[in-house]
């Protein structure tokens, strides 16, 4: 490490000087709903601190944030099939066992697929989307396409996100209960909605050094201070086209130089983590959650192509900046989980709901 990066990354520079700034900036937060970008910087190089409390102390803080949700079958160790429960949503008949997988491995692949109606709907939208070249071979990066499987010029193409929000099969997502009653569960917290995207990944001649802009090495995400993410495969995924790779435990404790910010390669990971890498591959339909505060990428697609859909659950938005898609025709699950559970749908500005759809 750098000499500069030993003095940021100093138990004392965390404590005197990172940790008040995130503080200062949460409590903005609190006020305004923004963070300062003062308060995002220093909230992430806090994490890769040897002084690990700060960080804790911050996170935790957020559970008082938001109440939390009154939820069908909700609370620790509940049976979706007791007498009064009513649990309805793609993990209902598993929450329990998808909570503890998630606690003890950092992530959880569900035990059956989405509907391919759902399927259908997702992939339409990304088929017909302008997408946002990550990792061209040739131009530069923030070029706009759409994705072509026969001739892809990117290693990814990522969908706007009010593009996505605008499949219905993504709002009946984003509303499911029993995706929300996971998230509140493993947060310790009332899930706050925080991101919906979606992305092509493809093989592309001379496109081998977008590696890292494609999150196609090891990192580690903190956009936000407690968060989950939920992955659906559109696409069939083995090994040779792309799957997420997560290292089991890694969410749980990591060595001080994996807690900092940045790539690290293979190498490291293997010294740390010996044989906890764990390939999460499925057919189309597959749905999977992670904690990605635990290290992870998606391997390169070495033929054919890949489409994931993902969104995330936080418990505050305090972190990196956020958007406010407009959604104007809601489907009648979102816009009566945005009317029960305010809070967690507050990023989104609604139109009206759809009648039917």
């Amino acid at each position: 490490m750098s000499r500069l990066g030993q003095i940021v990354y100093h138990p004392l520079v965390g404590r005197r000087i990172l940790a008040p700034v995130a503080r200062w900036g949460y409590r903005r937060h609190l006020r305004t709903g923004t963070t300062p970008p003062p308060a995002y910087r220093a909230m992430r190089k806090l994490y890769g601190c040897r002084a690990t409390e700060p960080f804790a102390a911050l996170a935790a803080a957020t559970a008082d944030e938001v109440p939390l949700l009154d939820l069908p079958g909700d609370g620790a160790g509940s049976d979706a099939d007791a007498p009064g429960t009513s649990r309805a949503g793609i993990a209902a008949a598993e929450v329990d066992a998808v909570v503890a997988a998630l606690s003890a491995d950092g992530y959880a692949v569900l035990g059956h697929l989405l509907d391919s109606t759902w399927c259908d709907e997702l992939e339409a939208t990304a088929r017909a989307a302008t997408c946002t070249l990550v990792g061209p071979a040739r131009g530069s990066t923030g070029g706009r396409a759409r994705f072509q499987p026969d001739a892809p010029e990117a290693v990814r193409y990522d969908l706007d996100e009010a593009d996505v929000v605008a499949s219905p099969a993504a709002q009946r997502l984003i509303a499911d209960p029993s995706l929300l009653e996971v998230a509140q569960r493993h947060l310790g917290a009332a899930p706050v909605q925080d991101l919906v995207t979606m992305w092509w990944s493809a093989a592309v001649e001379g496109g081998g050094g977008s590696a890292s802009a494609a999150a196609q090495q090891f990192h580690f995400d903190l956009d936000r201070l407690r968060f989950v993410k939920v992955f659906v495969y559109l696409t069939d995924v083995d090994e040779q086209t792309g799957p997420h790779v997560y290292v089991r435990g890694s969410h749980r404790s990591k060595p001080d130089a994996l807690r900092r910010d940045g790539r690290h390669d293979d190498a490291e990971i293997a010294a740390a983590f010996p044989g906890e890498e764990r390939h999460i591959s499925g057919p189309r339909g597959t749905v999977f959650l992670a904690d990605t505060i635990g290290l992870h990428k998606g391997l390169p697609v070495q033929g054919g192509h890949r489409l994931v859909f993902q969104t995330e659950y936080a418990s505050s938005l305090f972190g990196a900046p956020f958007t406010e898609p407009e959604v104007i025709t809601p489907t009648p699950e979102l816009a009566a989980a945005a009317e029960k559970y305010p809070q967690v749908f507050r990023r989104f500005r609604f139109g009206h709901p759809a009648e039917a759809r």
